[in-house]
């Protein structure tokens, strides 16, 4: 049952606007393009501290971890911990509940 419940948080994280957005930007991200609270606050047109509250959600499922620079810290998606909650949806609940990004990375939808 405990996978079921770290896939039912997973779900509930991304269920809110805010995060699926924040996860969004944070997937996008180009190598050397960090992106900090301020930065994050200003694309999502949120406060910083709304941006925080969702990033330690995200901080929490193991998805989103920060670097230090200076006296900003900048966040990443963990692409690693993404795939785990990936493999597990598609272990719990089959194929059809599961897009793979490298399958239909050269489909496009008519």
């Amino acid at each position: 049952m405990t996978r079921m419940r770290d896939l039912s948080r997973f779900f509930r994280a991304l269920g809110d606007q805010t995060r699926l957005h924040l996860v969004s930007l944070l997937a996008q991200q180009e190598p050397g393009k960090a992106f900090c609270v301020g930065r994050l606050a200003r694309e999502l047109d949120v406060t910083p501290s709304a941006v925080s509250q969702h990033l330690r959600v995200l901080r929490d499922l193991g998805l989103v971890h920060g670097e230090r620079r200076g006296h900003r810290i900048h966040y990443f998606l963990d692409q690693e911990r993404l795939a785990e909650y990936r493999e597990l949806a598609r272990e719990l609940l089959g194929e059809a509940f599961v897009v793979d990004a490298e399958s239909s990375a050269g489909k496009t939808t008519s």
